[in-house]
């Protein structure tokens, strides 16, 4: 334990995390490894690697296990201290809070990887505004640099509040860091004398789809010519990749939403009360190569009908119980986003509780005064299809897909409040 914890300490300082957000990290990781030493695999080997992602530092543990019960890393799992045989489960719990991000990911022979990540803190935009942008001339499409992004980012924030803006938009230094990491590309339009009339940020949702942020301008008057020559020098960046199409999930201006395909519409709720929706746009730059996708037949019918009107070539297999053994405890990641009142789970590991696991996570969450809940299923991994049937009894509906999202599509179910 010792060896663990100081080693997961010393590297989240090397790699610059604050002292409170190196403590976080290391007591999640006491508590993970404490409980995968005595619970998991026992008198196995346990690997520990420390990775520097530029803006958080991520912690993984990789073993050999041939049932997982980790149940106790859900948000929303209920951990009673009422004897010294749930302290195990108390300590997941904790851990489980005490991060940013969880995933498990299963690997050959029966190995697993389990890998958290902490966040740096970062300081929010300046509160002094800059001046607006005053644009001349022609324009040309450039890769910013490290003060290009910040003065890119802080303009992104002073235009209208947007309540699905991604939480890092927040932080300028944070995004140059990300850019450097290489977990996100930044394009942005500037004049002659360098001043920034817009920008594009995108990055590689998977390694088939491209998820665009943006356009954003910020010389109204050319709109048109500006998203149209930031999302083109977007495209000819993509273009060299294996990269199939790409995604806007955060809205479009409606100069270019001609020169994409509709996927569907999501419908958000604020604080306030008041209702807003917002359309998601796709556009393929490759053939598509077709996929096999996994479903239960309560829904082969509405996969059917969204494959056919996106014109994706997709082999739909039927997925049934058939009395075979089932884990003990599902998980499920929860990404909370409070200022936009909005959580995304997504099932980690299945189990023979998804009902249940289902409901705990709703009831925590309408507990949070969470107004908008989704769930992201993978259709190319077979055991997420066994949940359709349960969101489904669970009030949530299916929204849109997003293809290449996921190891295959992503089919994105949304929580209907209005029902009881």
């Amino acid at each position: 334990m010792p060896v663990a914890t100081h080693c997961v300490e010393t590297a989240a300082k090397a790699f610059g995390l604050g002292r409170d957000e190196s403590l976080k990290l290391s007591l999640a990781t006491e508590e993970i490894f404490s409980y995968l030493s005595s619970n998991v695999c026992r008198g196995e080997s346990v690997d520990i690697r420390c990775v520097n992602g530029l803006s958080y530092v991520r912690v993984e543990f990789r073993f050999s296990v041939s049932a997982l019960d980790m149940g106790a890393l859900n948000i929303a799992a209920s951990v009673t201290c009422d004897n010294d045989d749930d302290m195990p489960e108390m300590g997941l719990a904790i851990a489980s809070r005490t991060i940013d991000r969880l995933n498990i990911m299963a690997e050959r022979q029966n190995r697993v990887c389990l890998a958290i990540e902490k966040d740096k803190d970062y300081p929010s935009v300046p509160e002094t505004p800059l001046p607006p942008a005053v644009v001349k001339g022609l324009l040309t499409a450039e890769t910013p640099d490290t003060e290009g992004v910040k003065i890119y980012v802080t303009r992104v924030n002073q235009g209208p509040p947007d309540p699905l803006r991604p939480p890092f938009f927040q932080y300028p230094g944070k995004v140059a860091d990300m850019v450097a990491a290489g977990d996100c590309q930044i394009v942005t339009a500037v004049d002659a004398r360098g001043e920034c009339a817009g920008g594009v940020l995108f990055r590689f949702r998977t390694a088939r789809i491209v998820e665009v942020f943006g356009p954003h301008v910020f010389c109204p008057a050319r709109e048109g010519e500006i998203a149209d020559m930031l999302l083109t020098a977007c495209i000819a960046r993509i273009a060299r990749t294996k990269a199939i199409g790409i995604v806007n999930l955060t809205g479009m201006p409606l100069s270019v939403r001609g020169q994409y395909e509709l996927l569907g519409s999501l419908k958000y709720s604020g604080d306030d009360g008041k209702s807003f929706v917002r359309s998601w746009y796709y556009r393929l730059l490759h053939e598509d190569p077709g996929y096999l996708v996994f479903t239960d037949a309560i829904l082969k019918e509405y996969l059917e009908g969204e494959f056919k009107r996106l014109f994706l070539a997709r082999e739909i297999r039927d997925v049934h119980d058939q009395g075979e053994i089932k884990e003990v405890a599902s998980i499920f990641s929860t990404e909370m986003l409070r200022e936009g009142s909005t959580a995304v789970l997504s099932p980690l590991w299945p189990g023979a509780d998804l009902d249940d696991n289902v409901k705990r996570h709703l009831r925590f969450l309408k507990d949070e005064a969470i107004n908008n809940i989704f769930f992201n299923l993978d259709l190319g991994i077979y055991w997420h299809a066994s949940l359709m049937r349960v969101l489904i009894d669970n009030n949530c509906r299916p929204a849109l897909i997003i293809p290449f999202g996921a190891q295959a599509d992503m089919l994105i179910f949304q929580y209907d409040r209005t029902e009881p």
